[in-house]
């Protein structure tokens, strides 16, 4: 029971990651349109010199490079909790659904983090400086790679999903056989009056 749990909280630290990362990243580049739509008093000055554009590009560039610096820390984060919730699924025995689930897990972080990321974060520091128009050629290459990143981090969430009901439905198992064992005791108890004295 007490090794369900850490495969569980493995699996919430994950989840809670997943979306602090996913929040902040998202959030942070429409905090820049907020600021660039009334911009601080003392910075005005700076935005009349530079002209509102340029220092859009700019603070965009600099969410950016924070923004891949976190995706990229998130996930060497998320490739260790990745192989501690497939070796506490190994170990526990936790059945064969969870055990390729958590493998499944495993293998679609990898695929992330050594061959989506490094495209993503190249490609998106092409497209920083670059006009919007016309059209970049690298801008339909970004949206491709973020689509399939995006597509990934969807199918890792069922598949973690899938894991925490497996998980639920197995903790759940074992109380309904003790109740229904109980249940059989009172009622062998209850028809024999052996507790009884005669």
């Amino acid at each position: 029971m007490h090794s369900r749990r850490f495969l569980a909280f493995f699996l919430g630290l994950w989840l809670a990651g997943l979306l602090v990362v996913t929040f902040a990243t998202s959030y942070s580049s429409r905090t820049v349109n907020v600021v660039m739509e009334n911009p601080p008093h003392e910075a005005s000055k700076w935005v009349d010199i530079l002209g509102k554009e340029r220092i859009r590009t700019l603070l965009l560039h600099n969410t950016a490079e924070v923004n891949r610096s976190l995706l990229e820390a998130w996930g060497y984060a998320d490739l260790v909790l990745c192989v501690f919730i497939l070796i506490t699924a190994v170990m526990i025995k936790s059945g064969k659904p969870i055990m390729i689930a958590s493998a499944l897990l495993l293998i679609l972080c990898l695929a992330s983090v050594f061959l989506l990321t490094p495209q993503l974060v190249a490609v998106g520091r092409l497209l920083d400086f670059r006009p919007a128009l016309p059209v970049p050629p690298e801008r339909a290459q970004f949206a491709s790679l973020n689509g399939m990143f995006t597509g990934i981090s969807v199918i890792r969430i069922l598949t973690a999903a899938v894991i925490a009901g497996l998980l639920i439905h197995r903790s759940e198992r074992p109380r309904s056989r003790r109740s229904s064992r109980i249940e059989e005791g009172d009622a062998v108890n209850h028809s024999n009056h052996s507790h009884i004295d005669r």
